[in-house]
């Protein structure tokens, strides 16, 4: 009987350990900065230059979060300049960029990769900048380097394998011609049925589950939170990354709710999605984990434990 209650106890130990992994990464990042984190850059920046209060120098800034990316990332990179340097090519000098990959500790080439596919002499209108996390942290983690060392006036979270074209852009800087939106999320929800009908039986059931918990949860219009494709204003973006905890697959169920709490409106808008091979989400620990930080992150706000800064 004794040895049961030890083995009831270290489940329970462990159990809780494992709930609580959200908050532990949280709490060894609070208080430190950015640049703590990377190891590596392809740019030069002072200490304390990466991430600082100051009027936006760009137009658009395109933020990549990347994971052992070596052989997709390339494409998905001459894809994004072609579009960008089509544009500033119109725009008579108005229209400039950067793109920021943040590499999150990969153990592939993906940091070099990512710089070898630019050609510093082509580019007219923007610049590539590549950070290298010393160790993988998740990708809201990377996101959230991104943003916050961002230059831009409106701020791009783009997938790296491309699943959603750069040229969706244009439809998510229309949602932003209305002053009174702040964010736009890419949606993949005009394209359900046909998913549906492609995907496997488990995929689907643990995909409409996640969603129905969402809804439980979190609440709201938005049909699609985890699209990969979302463009921020550079003032509510820096405002939400700076407050965020959730750094793994779920972190865009907390943006919703730092949104709401600052008061800033979200639109969604119809995208175009190709569903990439190569995921690095396995589905079921990935919805059991996503699952974990939902409850977690809704709790701890709820509790006063975590709040916007």
């Amino acid at each position: 009987m004794v040895v049961l209650w030890f083995l009831l106890a270290v489940a329970f130990l462990l159990a809780l350990a494992w709930l609580l992994i959200p908050f532990f990464d949280w709490r060894e990042v609070d208080g430190k900065t950015v640049e703590a984190y990377i190891c590596k850059a392809s740019f030069e920046y002072k200490p304390g230059e990466l991430v600082q209060e100051k009027a936006s120098e760009l137009y658009l800034s395109v933020v990549v979060p990347a994971y052992n990316e070596e052989y997709r990332i390339p494409t998905m990179l001459d894809d994004t300049f072609t579009y960008l340097e089509s544009r500033a090519g119109k725009g008579a000098g108005k229209f400039s960029y950067e793109v920021i990959v943040v590499d999150d500790g990969s153990r592939d080439g993906t940091y070099a990769a990512a710089v070898a596919s630019y050609e510093a002499g082509s580019r007219k209108g923007g610049e590539l900048r590549v950070m290298q996390l010393s160790e993988n942290r998740g990708k809201g983690f990377a996101v959230r380097a991104g943003m916050l060392a961002a230059r831009g006036q409106i701020l791009l979270m783009a997938d790296a394998d491309g699943a959603t074209a750069i040229t969706e852009l244009e439809k998510l800087e229309r949602a932003l011609v209305d002053t009174s939106i702040d964010i736009a999320f890419g949606s993949r929800a005009h394209l359900k049925d046909d998913a549906l009908t492609q995907r496997s039986f488990l995929r689907n059931s643990l995909m409409l589950g996640f969603h129905f918990i969402v809804w439980c949860l979190v609440g709201g219009p938005i049909k699609d939170t985890q699209c990969g494709f979302k463009l921020f204003r550079a003032s509510v973006a820096k405002s939400i990354f700076s407050s965020l905890h959730i750094y793994r697959w779920a972190f865009d169920i907390e943006i919703v709710i730092l949104a709401r709490m600052l008061g800033k409106q979200v639109a969604e808008v119809d995208v175009s999605f190709v569903d990439m091979p190569g995921s690095k989400l396995n589905l079921v620990t990935g919805a059991l984990t996503m699952l974990r930080d939902i409850v977690l992150v809704r709790a701890l706000y709820l509790m006063g434990v975590w709040r916007h800064i």
